[in-house]
């Protein structure tokens, strides 16, 4: 066994209502983002290309994490995040 501990790199995908389409929004960093949970709400209008307006709030319905790695080059986690889309309370 190999003590060398590679790098990891991370990213952060959102959907929009379900995982079956293509990310509304990814992030990516080399180091790890804060957790992310089920009941979670993020603000859609400061994502990149954002179509959702500031009335507008995220809450997140599903997560899921995958990981991989590159063999002699890296590890991988990806944190796949699932939301809905609706009006902020007022």
């Amino acid at each position: 066994m190999n003590d060398r501990r590679l790098p990891i790199q991370y990213r952060v995908e959102v959907y929009v209502d379900s995982f079956d389409n293509n990310p509304d929004a990814s992030f990516e960093s080399n180091m790890p983002f804060p957790a992310i949970c089920v009941g979670d709400t993020m603000e859609p209008s400061t994502w990149p290309n954002a179509e959702h307006s500031r009335s507008k709030v995220a809450k997140v319905i599903a997560v899921r994490h995958l990981l991989w790695e590159i063999e002699n080059s890296h590890i991988g986690h990806s944190l796949s995040v699932c939301v809905k889309i609706d009006n902020k309370p007022k």
